[in-house]
């Protein structure tokens, strides 16, 4: 019977143990100085040798010898505390470990994934722990060791395992195929190893799927893409590329052609986050840069400034959070891909401002190796090489002076606070949102849904995606509701400055009208339009409150609707009486509703 190969290779000897040399000395000087604890804490990831250790740390206390063929022996008991996690359990352990070993000097319980232990098995638990009866010991395993209650962490020898390095996981693949006789493509090691996420079971796993997948008998590089969902090294310069020179529409094309190929999103955010540290290192230090395409990413990072991508990197560790905690990691994805370009957008005005105050000869020398280098350097890496000082007239005097010859720092050359340029006032909050819906007017409404095809065919496609996914949903002299399909894109339309501006723009040629705008998420808009509907109805409803901390131009908006008379809703006062449903007051609720939401409404008993 075939046995899976993270088995087969399952070390049995402290000898045979990868990546964990420190823990593994450590505990064979505990074996032969006779210093050997009551209870151990093994810590760490999965698949890094936490219960393989157990296993070989207890049949060592035993004295048996490592060839032999038992997997199981009668005095050391393995336990899964996922499965056995109650009370109950535990005061049978506690019991049975007051009786003596059967066959060998101790009895050692193995306790897997402790942390699942309820509060109660904790407790039961504890006081063994603290005295066990001479013959007994305890090893304890756990993947989640903050879960575990400080009065048993105190009465244990914690050790904590680290993730196995790519070298030693490549090395430990290398020696497992040729043991096996399979031949294999160096670079494919490598892109297990990565996917690994430094736990060797995974590792092999991942391997015996690409024993499995392989049609020619030997391990190739695109097996292993295929296997773990990682993207090629090209792909990934590819889509930064398209983003840094904002081309959003062949980014998308890059990201929509990974997708139908099997690409994991949440593994290409990930890829792109290696990608864009090695990029920075790769400047500052470029030994610690190990990777096998490391001349294309010198080539590639050659091109722009470290801001540029210390600034990506922030954008996409936010972005790979959001994407492991929800069902659709693409569209994160895509809204990665809309802000990147934003803030090139909103970097390349100020680059130009510095390379005005740059002397124009600096500059020319700066651009002279090559006329090609000339055209495609980016401003940023100009300015590496240019000389001046990059401070604006105003802030020279607040400014010490600089030595010519000194480098100019990252903070002189590229501001990397992201500013809404948009002077359009722009929020985010459903207070704002109420105060239009106040004074909602119907034919206000129509005439944007009428204007919106255009408007949307009017946007570039650095922002297209954002109007594509919105809706103008309510509308009033003076301001505008947009509701988004998801909250991301709603605060990220927000904060582009070129979606903003354009909108504005679009609005004021096709009708005239400046409007003050509201960006909410579907969600929100329907929780608004039912309580708004409610309140209009007699409904005990507060309006929502400004949110405490807003930005300077929604800070802005809000205070001219708060003062502004005729924004307030003209909800009229609760009667104490009971008011029949057919009564008068219904007339103004109908009337409000048709106001706010047009035509859609319809009164019951009516046809």
């Amino acid at each position: 019977m075939y046995k899976a190969l993270y088995r087969q290779y399952r070390p049995r000897t402290f000898s045979d143990l990868v990546g964990q040399k420190v823990i593994a000395q450590t505990l064979e000087n505990a074996l032969k100085e006779n210093k050997v604890g009551h209870a151990y804490l093994f810590a760490g990831p999965r698949g890094t040798g936490k219960t393989s250790v157990a296993k070989i740390f207890a049949r060592e206390i035993e004295g048996i010898p490592s060839d032999s063929d038992q997997d199981t022996f009668t005095d050391i008991i393995e336990i899964d505390a996922a499965s056995n996690n109650g009370v109950d359990e535990i005061r049978n352990l506690r019991d049975a470990a007051n009786y003596a070993p059967i066959e060998y000097p101790f009895k050692i319980y193995i306790i897997d994934e402790v942390h699942m232990l309820s509060t109660g098995a904790f407790n039961a638990l504890l006081k063994t722990i603290e005295e066990p009866p001479a013959q007994v010991k305890f090893i304890l395993a756990t993947t989640e060791p903050q879960k575990i209650p400080a009065t048993i962490l105190s009465r244990v020898q914690r050790f904590d395992f680290r993730r196995i390095s790519v070298e030693d996981i490549v090395a430990r693949l290398q020696y497992v195929l040729e043991d096996q006789k399979i031949a294999y493509d160096p670079e494919a090691l490598t892109v297990i190893a990565n996917a690994s996420d430094g736990g060797l079971r995974d590792a092999l796993s991942i391997l015996d799927q690409a024993v499995a997948v392989s049609t020619t008998g030997r391990i190739e590089l695109s097996d292993a893409f295929e296997i773990t969902g990682s993207s090629r090294i090209d792909d990934q310069l590819a889509f930064l590329s398209h983003l840094l020179n904002k081309q959003t529409d062949q980014a998308f094309e890059d990201l929509h052609r990974l997708l139908l190929d099997g690409k994991d999103p949440v593994r290409f955010a990930e890829d792109l986050l290696v990608l864009l540290k090695n990029l920075m290192l790769v400047k500052i230090a470029p030994e610690l840069v190990k990777e096998t395409d490391s001349q294309k990413i010198r080539a590639f990072s050659a091109g722009y400034h470290n801001a540029v991508f210390q600034q990506a990197i922030d954008l996409v560790a936010d972005s790979l959070t959001k994407m492991k905690q929800t069902t659709r990691p693409e569209l994160y994805l895509e809204i990665l891909a809309v802000k990147i370009v934003s803030q090139q957008s909103e970097l390349q005005p100020k680059q130009a401002a510095i390379v005005d105050q740059v002397p124009a000869d600096s500059v020319a020398d700066a651009a002279e190796p090559s006329e090609q280098a000339a055209d495609n350097t980016p401003v940023a890496q100009q300015l590496d090489n240019a000389h001046g000082n990059s401070s604006s007239e105003a802030d020279k005097d607040s400014q010490p002076a600089r030595p010519v010859d000194q480098p100019r720092t990252v903070e002189q050359q590229i501001p990397t606070k992201k500013v809404l340029t948009s002077s359009t006032p722009v929020s985010t909050d459903s207070a704002a949102a109420w105060h239009v819906m106040a004074e909602a007017v119907k034919e206000e409404l129509r005439a944007v849904q009428d204007a919106w095809p255009d408007i949307q065919a009017d946007f570039d496609p650095a922002v297209l995606m954002l109007a594509e996914n919105a809706e103008p949903v309510a509308a009033s002299r003076t301001a505008l509701i947009f509701a988004f399909n998801h909250p991301e894109l709603a605060d990220a339309a927000a904060e582009t400055a070129d979606f903003v501006g354009k909108l504005a723009e679009s609005l004021s040629d096709l009708l005239g009208v400046d409007y003050q705008l509201v960006f909410i998420s579907d969600t929100a808009w329907m929780t608004l339009k039912k309580n708004y509907i409610a309140k209009l109805h007699g409904a005990d409803i507060d309006p929502p409150m400004p949110v405490p901390e807003l930005k300077k131009n929604e800070a802005d908006s809000q205070a001219a609707l708060s003062q502004s008379p005729q924004l307030q809703p003209d909800i009229p006062e609760k009667s104490n009486e009971a008011v029949p449903e057919e009564a008068g007051d219904n007339a103004d609720v109908v009337e409000k509703a048709e106001k706010l939401f047009g035509n859609i409404v319809k009164v019951k008993g009516e046809k």
